[in-house]
């Protein structure tokens, strides 16, 4: 059997993830930003809960492993734009969000990545982009039953 790499969604995704990296890390480092697109986006995601989140909380909705999270929440801890503290329902839960300085630095920078955003889509129709955005859930939502199995 023939696989065909151009014809495979999974290749296509990973290509272009792979270029909205790029361009986030180097719209954040040519922003003086001290962290990385993943560290950032942590940022991001806490920011979008407007709560602190369990680190599994987080971790589920970043799609990324626990340890992997950890790690880059020591970071965020250590530059005062996260802060830990324990859940008030359950003393063994661990509650992760962002301090005023987090919040307030993060804005400083979604207006360039927002630039990246527009360039990433140019000439992408809204009704293309809504397709495209069901089509990944739907891709999600089967890989993530598969694994289940």
């Amino acid at each position: 059997m023939h696989f065909d790499a151009e014809s495979s969604p999974g290749f296509a995704i990973g290509r272009v993830a792979y270029q909205i990296r790029a361009g986030m890390a180097a719209v954040l480092k040519n922003a003086g930003w001290p962290f990385s697109p993943e560290e950032t986006q942590t940022l991001i995601t806490l920011s979008d809960a407007g709560q602190p989140l369990s680190m599994s909380e987080l971790a589920l909705l970043m799609i990324r492993d626990p340890t992997t999270v950890k790690r880059q929440l020591d970071r965020l801890v250590e530059q005062k734009f996260v802060e830990r503290s324990e859940s008030s329902e359950d003393a063994r839960i661990v509650k992760v969000g962002l301090t005023r300085r987090g919040e307030q630095k993060l804005q400083t920078v979604l207006p360039l990545l927002d630039d990246l955003r527009k360039t990433t889509l140019k000439g992408v129709s809204k009704s293309e982009l809504e397709t495209t955005q069901n089509v990944l859930r739907k891709m999600q939502k089967n890989l993530t039953n598969e694994r289940i199995k």
